[in-house]
């Protein structure tokens, strides 16, 4: 008598982006995030929302193709309740870490 071999889950799905033009931000969130909430365009209404006024918008690329400043992903991720911590190497780790 013959035993069916036990069933092994299949290891998790890893999303992952290739990079394209200069949008390295849009990428970078979407693969840490593990799926696709950001765009181009959602990148670029942020910068409208950070620099309302401004007529070129300091917080991404002059010709439009990406290279969004780390205002924008900040800013991303706080619309998703995320934060990013700023981390100086030069100082110690805590020691709960």
């Amino acid at each position: 008598m013959s035993q069916a071999p036990e069933a092994r889950p299949s290891p998790p799905s890893v999303y992952h982006e290739r990079q394209r033009l200069e949008l390295c931000a849009v990428h970078a969130l979407n693969n840490v995030l593990q799926e696709q909430l950001f765009s181009q365009e959602a990148a670029d209404e942020i910068c409208k929302r950070l620099a309302p006024d401004s007529r070129l918008n300091p917080h991404r690329s002059l010709l439009g193709t990406g290279n969004y400043d780390v205002n924008v992903i900040m800013a991303a991720l706080q619309g998703l309740g995320l934060a990013a911590v700023w981390w100086d190497r030069r100082r110690r780790l805590p020691r709960h870490i």
